[in-house]
Parts: structure tokens; C-alpha cells; sequence
């Protein structure tokens, strides 16, 4: 089957949903002869950051000699870039012939009926697991999709997680307080495993001491076994950074990656990397860390993709995650013009969002994506029209214009025609917003 076919099977699949439930993954996995217990594991979960520290993790331990994948989600352009080995996507082909070799197997899972047929994200899962076993990997690095306990990734025994942070989201589905959500997101944590978090929430906190000990597993916290102690801020060129990990103190490190955020998402990255080392009798070196981080680049996080005007892309999807972007943005950018490109689905919180990303917006443009999830931009025209004349009563700041177009691209060309050379575009609200977006701007600086 060629990468064509397989991707549209994969996106067909969207219309399962999801299904709390290992059931299926178990067993097509089973009959692949178990490939999630033929390697090592490093889980990332919570509520945000985790794409980000999924990949410094899998680059410093790759710098490091260690042969590993990342399996991340969701993917902004192809299904390739959720899937990576020692430095690279894999291609096209790759994929193709991947699930090639699955797909007989997900056929004859679905015919036994275990409560519907395999939903997208446990085919895909099942092709990192297949992956790993066919490229002789030592460890992959695994981003949780959603919550922990019924994720199609926690069918891995993972020797170290790395714990992110809770916030609400999901609630339908993961519980309706931060209490509910982090015991759910607890339940990655298997016996004797090694533990690090970024969490500063004590019910959090909590709720991992208590799974921690009952797994005879060990807990690391940020602020108390490692921290950073020194961050400058290098404006659009990153951070330099002094930290003290578990294990040793590293200084100097130059991380090329914009938001106030990813010092801390490496931070419980090198972490990672110091207790998976340690489980093989290895320390973390100095040379090959700061090799690991020279070209390390994210896509979709705070991203600039061109100059004069600065166009961002943020996948900021939750009330917390537009916060963040609320806060960086005001930090590197205090004085320009701000153009805000916001679409969202239609599941999310995003009243909360709307109202947070009104104080920043002095031109906001309201569409949608191709997601079949995304809210129609007549009724978020309509809920943003009513928080614009909330926040005029209570004299908070509003876009002088609001603008209403069909879809992410054309926004992106009408803010593109509208905008000065100093002014800032910045896109975001949902991952699919970002979707083919870095290659109208390539396309457009080309022609120009």
C-alpha cells in the first residue's frame, strides 16, 4: 500500500474516536509477536509540553550513542513526523511499508469485534511498536496521546517517565478536576520505575507520592532534585542556560528555542536522559549534550517562520496553553502590532481561550481548519463578539478590528497584505491550524 492509501485509511479511521481501552492494542500486538517488549521506553506525559520534551530527550540520548525512536502526536503536515530514528523522520516509503506490514493484523482485529474496530491513534501506535522491533531499537521515547491509563501507549512497561504538568482538558473523558485528570496520568508509572516531574501542584504532587510508592518507584522533583539556576534570555536566538541535574551540574548551554517554557521542558528532559543513562551505567557528557542541542528545532512551539513581518506558529490548544503564549508574546514582543490568526475546535475550552487571547490582539482574524472538530467561524465570530463587549464594559483591552475569513491560509495571506514589516502574525488555537502553513510562507517569500 503506498503512503497515499495508508494515509487516507488512517484518516478514515478518525470517525472511531476514541475508546477508552487497551483491548484492541493488546491484542495486535499479541500477534505481532509482543514488539513493546523487545525495547526500552522513556513516557512523556501531561497536559502540555510533552511533544517538546519527547524530542530533546530522544536527541540527547541519540547524541549520546543510544539507539532510539520518538513516537509523538499530533502531527501538523504528515504522519511521518510522529515517527523518528537517531535523528531522522522517517519517510514516506518507511511508513508505507510499515503499515503494510501491520495491516493485516489491524484487519483481523477488527473482525473480532473487541468493542469497534483499532482507532487511529492505536494503528499508529501499533507501527511505532512494529518500528522499534524491526530497526533493533534500544529505547524509543513515547508521547502519551491523551491521559495515561486507557492510552494505546501504556501498553509499555517504560523504565522512565517524565511528568509535565496537569491542567484541565479532556474532561469528558479524563475527569472533571485536576484531582481526576493526574490519576488518570498517574497510571503510567510501573513498578521500580524512575520518575521526574515539573508538577508544583501539590494535590499533583500528591497523587504521584502516593502512586510512586506504591509502585516501589522513585520520584524526582523539579526545585528539589534538579533545577535551573541560571537563564538568560537570548531574545529570538533561546536561552543560555545553567542547570543542576540529578546528577551533575552542566553550564553553558545554548537552547535555540523560543518561550518562556521549553528552559524548564528541558530542564525534565536532561533529567530523563541522567536516569535512562544511569539504568545503563552511563553518565550524561557534557560534549554530546550541547552537540544534541545546536540544531534542535519544534515545530508548531512558538515557532518563528519569517521575518519582516515575524510570523509565529503556536500550537497552543488549552485556556493554559494560550496563557503561556499570552505571556511570551507580551515579553519579546511588548511594542509591535499584533495580528492574531485564532481558530479552534469546537470540544475545546475556548471561551477561555477567546477571552485570553483578546488581550493581546490588536488586529484578530477568527477562521477555521480542516479539522472535522473545528468550531464553524460563524458561531466563533459570535462568541468572540460577545467576550469583545464583555471585556469593553469592564475597559480591557479589544482588537481595534476583528475579521472573519474562511480558512487558515487565506487569513494568513489577508494578515500578510495588511501587515507592516515590524508587525507581529502570530497563528494559533489548535495544531491543525498549522497545517501546510510553513509552506505558503516558503512559496510566497519565493515569489516575491
Amino acid at each position: 500500500m503506498d503512503y497515499h492509501k495508508a494515509s487516507k485509511y488512517l484518516d478514515d479511521c478518525l470517525i472511531f474516536g476514541i475508546k477508552p481501552s487497551l483491548i484492541r492494542i493488546e491484542k495486535v500486538l499479541s500477534l505481532l509477536g509482543n514488539p513493546h517488549r523487545q525495547c526500552d521506553f522513556i513516557h512523556i506525559v501531561g497536559t502540555n509540553g510533552k511533544t517538546s520534551t519527547t524530542k530533546m530527550v530522544a536527541n540527547i540520548l541519540a547524541s549520546h550513542g543510544v539507539r532510539c525512536g520518538y513516537y509523538i502526536s499530533p502531527h501538523i503536515n504528515t504522519y511521518t513526523e510522529r515517527m523518528w530514528i537517531n535523528g531522522k523522520e522517517i519517510t514516506p516509503e518507511r511508513f508505507s511499508k510499515l503499515f503494510s506490514d501491520l495491516y493485516p493484523y489491524v484487519e483481523k482485529v477488527n473482525r473480532m469485534d473487541l468493542e469497534g474496530p483499532m482507532t487511529q491513534f492505536e494503528i499508529l501506535t501499533a507501527m511505532m511498536f512494529l518500528l522499534s522491533m524491526q530497526e533493533k531499537l534500544n529505547l524509543v521515547v513515547l508521547e502519551a496521546g491523551m491521559g495515561g491509563r486507557w492510552d494505546a501507549t501504556n501498553v509499555a512497561y517504560s523504565k522512565v517517565v517524565g511528568f509535565t504538568g496537569v491542567s484541565l482538558e479532556h474532561t469528558q473523558i479524563l475527569g472533571k478536576t485536576i484531582r481526576e485528570i493526574a490519576l488518570e496520568k498517574a497510571e503510567v508509572i510501573k513498578r521500580g520505575a524512575l520518575v521526574s516531574t515539573l508538577c508544583r501542584n501539590k494535590k499533583v504532587l500528591g497523587i504521584l507520592e502516593t502512586k510512586t510508592k506504591e509502585t516501589g518507584s522513585k520520584l524526582f522533583i523539579y526545585g528539589k532534585d534538579f533545577k535551573i539556576l541560571r537563564k538568560k534570555n537570548l531574545d529570538i536566538r533561546g536561552w543560555k542556560l545553567d542547570i543542576r541535574g540529578i546528577n551533575s551540574v552542566y553550564r553553558g548551554l545554548e537552547l535555540p528555542l523560543l518561550g518562556t517554557y521549553q528552559p524548564f521542558n528541558f530542564s525534565l528532559a536532561l533529567s530523563l536522559a541522567e536516569l535512562y543513562l544511569e539504568l545503563c551505567g552511563r553518565k550524561v557528557s557534557e560534549e554530546p549534550l550541547k552537540e544534541s542541542i545546536l540544531c534542535m528545532k519544534i515545530q508548531g512551539r512558538f515557532e518563528i517562520i519569517k521575518e519582516k513581518p515575524l510570523v509565529i506558529l503556536d500550537s497552543s490548544h488549552n485556556p493554559e496553553g494560550i496563557r503561556t503564549l499570552v505571556k511570551n508574546v507580551r515579553q519579546y514582543f511588548p511594542q509591535e502590532r499584533k495580528i492574531i490568526i485564532f481558530g479552534v475546535l469546537r470540544d475545546k475550552d475556548y471561551r477561555r481561550m477567546i477571552s485570553t487571547i483578546l488581550e493581546i490582539s490588536d488586529v484578530l482574524i477568527l477562521t477555521s481548519n480542516s479539522n472535522e472538530r473545528s468550531l464553524n467561524v460563524n458561531s466563533l465570530e459570535n462568541e468572540a463578539r460577545k467576550l469583545i463587549e464583555l471585556a469593553r464594559k469592564k475597559e480591557r483591552k479589544v482588537p481595534s478590528i476583528v475579521y472573519k475569513i474562511d480558512n487558515v491560509i487565506n487569513s494568513l495571506n489577508f494578515a500578510l497584505k495588511i501587515s507592516g514589516s515590524n508587525d507581529i502574525i502570530c497563528i494559533t488555537g489548535s495544531i491543525a491550524n498549522l497545517e501546510n502553513v510553513a509552506q505558503t510562507v516558503r512559496c510566497s517569500q519565493a515569489s516575491s
